[in-house]
């Protein structure tokens, strides 16, 4: 995108004059820095300019605050299911979350080229580029959440025959995750909007409408699941609907405060007429959405996977996989919230051309998620069962599986930090195939083949160890195509 945004910029200065001049060249350049700045000083964080390691923690400081209160809001509304419902409506939940994330595997990839498009012409000082981008991808996520919806409503007993769910809880599954089916298209579009915000060096207003989303929900779950204050019982629905509710009413605030303080990607006047899909812009996104998005696909399909042979084991495994992997949440945090900076950060600064700042983010990036992260791990381990007692009877043996489990996967989610990290950089610029290509080997070629061959040894023990062997070579093999592969030149895009 940076590429082509100065070439797109250097044609355009060409038609001015035969013979086209270093001086024309020179002030087509100069004028998309100064749409850079001006749109920097009226929207974002300049990502281009100044120590990396200090610009990076500032820049991804707000969305790991929002993580901690996402999976905080998570915990909580586990706590409410599990005391008010019962184990087996948490399992539910916790299954149909897996489903939920599955099926915004498909549509998300776009939001994640999006965000590489437009942070890459931010960098470049190319906004209307960015405001056809951005058009173009707000319209297909709105498409696609309806699609997906009808998808999953009309096929959940399909998607629950695959899970191997036992019986006892199929009933509570299919209703849950029908409800939040139909919030998909308000959920798509809150997603992409923020991703695409956060892409283009905001990382505040994002971080402020999901955290109203977060309260909002931690209001309404207690309320839906009691019947408090004379509102209906709706039991495990409850827990679902106050989730639509909440990302409704946050997704409104969002679009509000966005035209109400006029900033500068949101579409007005004669840039609406973008909100009509364009097939180039969407050519180029689905060249690198289809990969990412297949990515995301392999990376919950394993899980999808292992959850199914986890729901073999019965009602109390279940249930004490379903605790640990509320906890593995907090410990991924790091990761996953400087990595996505990480995205925006080098994207931004490949479309100014600033390739000598691409590695040191890589590198410092790196460094710092993994410290982070191996922090986090520590900090569960040192809690020991308490906060596995959240969500499982004390002494039962629910609560002893869940700590077998923790104290075998636990320790290898710092490792991810690099992969996750590497990977972000990568994709900064547009590459996005290899790492589908990489997860695709470790975790359907190493991690669920070691957890179905090893169960008539291991038992349900070989499902644990799966998520370290996976997770480490992921890490291995994801250094080696950093330093060893051709992401930084990647074949020309056509223009949009």
């Amino acid at each position: 995108m940076a590429r082509l945004s100065l070439q797109l910029m250097m044609r355009h200065a060409n038609t001015y004059t035969v013979g086209t001049s270093k001086c024309v060249k020179k002030t087509a350049l100069r004028v998309g820095i100064t749409n850079y700045g001006f749109f920097m000083s009226r929207y974002g964080s300049d990502l281009t300019d100044g120590p990396v390691t200090p610009t990076l923690m500032r820049f991804a400081s707000p969305l790991l605050i929002t993580l901690c209160l996402h999976t905080l809001s998570g915990t909580w509304n586990a706590i409410w299911v599990s005391h008010v419902l019962g184990p087996n409506e948490l399992i539910a939940v916790v299954n149909a979350n897996v489903l939920l994330v599955i099926m915004m595997s498909m549509v998300n990839g776009f939001g994640m080229a999006a965000g590489v498009f437009v942070g890459q012409a931010i960098g470049a000082g190319d906004i209307q580029t960015a405001h056809r981008v951005v058009g173009t991808s707000i319209t297909f996520a709105a498409l696609g959440g309806i699609a997906l919806a009808a998808l999953g409503y009309f096929g959940v007993h399909v998607i629950v025959d695959l899970l191997l769910m036992p019986e006892e809880i199929r009933t509570s599954l299919i209703t849950f995750f029908r409800i939040v089916c139909l919030s998909m298209p308000t959920l798509f579009l809150f997603v992409f909007t923020t991703m695409i915000l956060r892409s283009s060096g905001d990382a505040k207003t994002p971080s402020i409408f999901s955290t109203l989303w977060i309260f909002l929900g931690l209001i309404l779950t207690p309320l839906l699941l009691t019947g408090t204050f004379g509102i209906p019982q709706l039991g495990i629905a409850g827990a679902a609907i106050s989730g639509w509710l909440a990302n409704v009413l946050a997704l409104l605030a969002l679009l509000i405060y966005v035209y109400y303080r006029r900033l500068p990607l949101a579409l007005r006047g004669d840039n609406l007429r973008y909100l009509r899909p364009d097939v180039s812009i969407l050519f180029n996104l689905a060249r690198r959405a289809i990969p990412a998005a297949a990515e995301s696909i392999i990376i919950q399909g394993s899980y999808f996977m292992l959850l199914s042979l986890v729901n073999t084991y019965g009602v109390l495994t279940a249930a004490g996989y379903s605790a640990a992997a509320q906890l593995w949440g907090y410990v991924q945090i790091p990761a996953i919230a400087i990595a996505t900076s990480m995205s925006a950060m080098a994207a931004q600064n490949i479309g100014a051309g600033r390739w000598d700042r691409v590695g040191e983010i890589a590198k410092y990036g790196c460094l710092l998620s993994f410290s982070v992260t191996t922090i986090a791990a520590l900090f569960v381990y040192a809690l020991g069962e308490a906060p596995l007692r959240l969500f499982l009877p004390s002494g039962g043996e629910s609560l002893q599986i869940a700590i077998e489990i923790n104290q075998v996967v636990l320790w290898c989610w710092p490792a991810i930090s690099i992969t996750f990290g590497l990977f972000a950089v990568v994709r900064a610029n547009g590459v996005m195939l290899p790492s589908a290509i990489i997860f695709a080997i470790t975790l359907w070629g190493l991690r669920v083949p070691f957890a179905n061959l090893l169960q008539p040894m291991l038992g349900p023990a070989a499902i644990w160890w799966s998520f370290p062997v996976g997770t480490f070579t992921s890490a291995v093999l994801a250094y080696g195509y950093y330093r060893l592969g051709r992401w930084r030149q990647p074949a020309p895009m056509r223009a949009l």
